[in-house]
């Protein structure tokens, strides 16, 4: 009897894994075929449309029901075909309920099914998702964030929504419960710094799935350091627009102009020393867990514990007037040359268009006096 195949599913937590693994298995698709590991998703896109239907939260995404409907089954179906073992990834999934997960495994029976967590320090996270609910639309301050999701009732709804996708011992034990293995939920610790984060998330893939990644190299992926200054400018920007672009344009338009993380200059900003306790607490917790779980960590878990932030580091609602003036003129004129740019390429269609029309009568004079 052969070897049971592997089933290799990346489920976050969100903004986890230095902006890597996506971009890092898209880009060594074929070399990773090539070793025994398979990515069965055709793109990110359809990754992402597949957790959305997983997670029952089309409308929220602007998407119909029939748009997602079956895209986690066509996955599925092409995972099963060969021999090789697969992985995919789509970080919405920690958050995932119970029934979810259920759903989600059912379609991957019969392989043997792996974990993969990413975590990094709760300080880190707070800023990942303040930053992103900024990108999305958002004017909350972070301090106010803070307090929100913080706050030890949670009952706000930011805070209930950031806990269900970034309470790392809680993701682990919905998850473990489904999978029933403890050691087949591999955690990968992510270490404060950029490069030595996406160094190591990359050698813990290789490790888990046991596919030389090391001699692959890494391209230029997005950084996951919130820009602060672009954040600062945006905000401002969100009040001003009201709610009068859709969701999606903050993600796909806006924050190409405003809050793009992948500046090598842009430095962390620093977090509230006042919530320093809070998130010690939080992270001595979780080291504990990890102890006590039998999972497969890799990485170290004191990495979980807040750092200490660089004198004269802006914080996040803090950014100088001058830098945010200086930012929001930068993306102004981007702004410009692309509406331009747009306008030409409209009025080219636009002559086009009145060449072909003006063609279509003529033919159909023709057409009428033949008749």
């Amino acid at each position: 009897m052969g070897r049971k195949r592997k089933a290799f599913v990346h489920i976050g937590l969100a903004r986890s894994d230095a902006g890597l693994l996506v971009p890092a298995l898209a880009e060594h698709a074929a070399t990773l075929e090539a070793r025994g590991l398979r990515n069965p998703a055709a793109s990110p896109e359809e990754m992402f449309r597949a957790a959305v239907e997983i997670r029952r939260d089309h409308r929220a995404w602007g998407y119909r029901r029939r748009e997602v409907e079956g895209t986690w089954a066509e996955i599925c179906r092409r995972a099963h075909k060969g021999r090789d073992d697969v992985i995919v990834s789509q970080e919405r999934l920690a958050a995932a309920n119970p029934a979810q997960i259920a759903l989600l495994l059912d379609g991957l029976a019969g392989f043997e099914v792996h974990l993969v967590v990413t975590a990094r320090d709760l300080g880190s996270q707070l800023l990942a998702a303040w930053g992103a609910g900024v990108e999305a639309g958002r004017a909350t301050s972070f301090s106010r964030f803070c307090r929100r999701v913080m706050d030890p009732d949670r009952s706000h709804e930011q805070a209930q929504r950031f806990w269900a996708a970034q309470d790392l011992g809680a993701v682990l034990e919905r998850w473990r419960s489904a999978v029933r293995a403890p050691d087949r939920v591999h955690v990968v610790v992510v270490p404060p710094t950029r490069e030595a984060a996406r160094d190591t998330v990359w050698r813990a893939i290789g490790e888990v799935t046991g596919v030389r990644t090391a001699d692959l190299p890494l391209g230029e992926h997005p950084a996951t350091t919130p820009d602060v200054v672009g954040l600062a400018v945006l905000r401002m920007v969100n009040q001003a627009v009201d709610g009068r672009l859709p969701a999606h344009a903050h993600a796909e338009v806006v924050r190409r102009y405003l809050s793009d993380g992948s500046r090598a200059e842009a430095a962390a900003p620093a977090l509230p020393e006042e919530r320093r306790q809070d998130l010690l607490t939080v992270g001595e917790r979780w080291r504990k867990e990890l102890a006590e779980g039998g999972y497969d960590v890799h990485g170290d878990s004191t990495w979980l514990l807040p750092g200490r932030s660089d004198p004269g580091t802006p914080a996040p609602d803090q950014v100088p007037a001058e830098e945010r003036l200086a930012t929001a003129t930068s993306a102004l004129a981007d702004v410009l040359v692309e509406v331009t740019r747009l306008r030409e390429h409209n009025l080219a269609l636009e002559q086009r268009n009145a060449k072909l029309e003006r063609k279509r009568r003529k033919l159909k004079r023709k057409v009428a006096a033949l008749g």
